[in-house]
C-alpha cells in the first residue's frame, strides 16, 4: 500500500506538494529546500532528507533513510530491502545503480535484516550501474569515488556444501575505485588507496598505494 501511495504523491506537479504530502500522508520528514524528482516509490518507516535531492524514476525501500545537506539520488536507481540507508554531505549516487539485500522476512540462517546498511560519508561518489550486495553492511568514508561504472560489492558467498559466508565491506577515506572492480566479503579498504579498473579484491587492503591485477598486486 506505501508503495501506490509514494507513487501517487510522486506525480503530483509541484515539488512543494509532493513534500507536503510525503510529510502529511507518510509522516516523512523532508525539509522544504529539498528536491524530490516525479515517478518515484519512496517507502520507508522513517526518513530524514535535509536540503537534500532525489531525482525521478527511482525505487528506494530502506526502513531508514536520511540524506544530508546537497547529498543526492540522481535517477534509474533501483534501492530495496535496506535497513538503514545514509548520505552524508555533498554525497551522490548517480544513475542506474542497483543496491539491494534481501527482504526482512526471508528466514534463512546467516541473514540478519539489522545488519543491511549502505552508509556513504561525506563527499563521496557512486557513480553508474554499480551492483552492491547488502547481506551484510557496506560502510564508505569520506571523499571516495567509485569512478567509471560497474563495479561490484559483495558481503556474502557460499563455501562448497552450500553453507553461506557473510562479512561486511568497509572503505575508509580518500579512496579511488576503478570501474568494473569486485569487492568480496568481509573486504577493508585503508585511507588513500586507489585500485586499478577491473581488479578482484578479494583480500583487504592495509597499506596506502595504487593496487591493481586480480592478486592485488601494489603497483608503487
Amino acid at each position: 500500500m506505501k508503495n501506490i501511495v509514494s507513487f501517487l504523491i510522486s506525480i503530483t506537479p509541484f515539488n512543494v506538494l509532493r513534500i507536503f504530502l510525503y510529510n502529511i500522508l507518510l509522516s516523512y520528514k523532508i525539509d522544504y529546500k529539498s528536491k524530490i524528482g516525479c515517478f518515484n516509490v519512496i517507502n520507508s518507516k522513517n526518513v530524514k532528507i535535509s536540503n537534500a535531492t532525489i531525482g525521478r524514476f527511482n525505487y528506494i525501500k530502506a526502513d531508514h533513510i536520511e540524506m544530508d545537506a546537497s547529498s543526492s539520488i540522481n535517477k534509474f536507481n533501483r534501492v530495496k530491502n535496506l535497513h538503514t540507508l545514509r548520505l552524508g554531505e555533498r554525497s551522490r549516487i548517480f544513475d542506474r545503480n542497483f543496491i539491494a539485500g534481501s527482504p526482512e522476512e526471508v528466514g534463512v540462517e546467516g541473514f540478519d535484516f539489522k545488519e543491511q546498511n549502505v552508509v556513504l560519508g561525506k563527499d563521496t561518489a557512486v557513480n553508474r550501474g554499480n551492483f552492491f550486495d547488502v547481506v551484510r553492511s557496506i560502510i564508505i568514508g569520506d571523499n571516495v569515488v567509485f569512478g567509471g561504472f560497474g563495479a561490484e560489492i559483495w558481503t556474502h558467498g557460499f563455501e562448497t556444501d552450500r553453507t553461506m559466508l557473510v562479512g561486511a565491506v568497509e572503505f575508509g577515506n580518500d579512496i579511488f575505485i576503478g570501474s568494473k572492480c569486485i569487492f568480496t566479503k568481509s573486504v577493508k579498504v585503508v585511507d588513500g588507496a586507489t585500485v586499478g579498473p577491473g581488479s578482484v579484491v578479494y583480500k583487504s587492503i592495509t597499506e596506502k598505494g595504487v593496487y591493481s591485477t586480480h592478486n592485488i598486486y601494489k603497483v608503487k
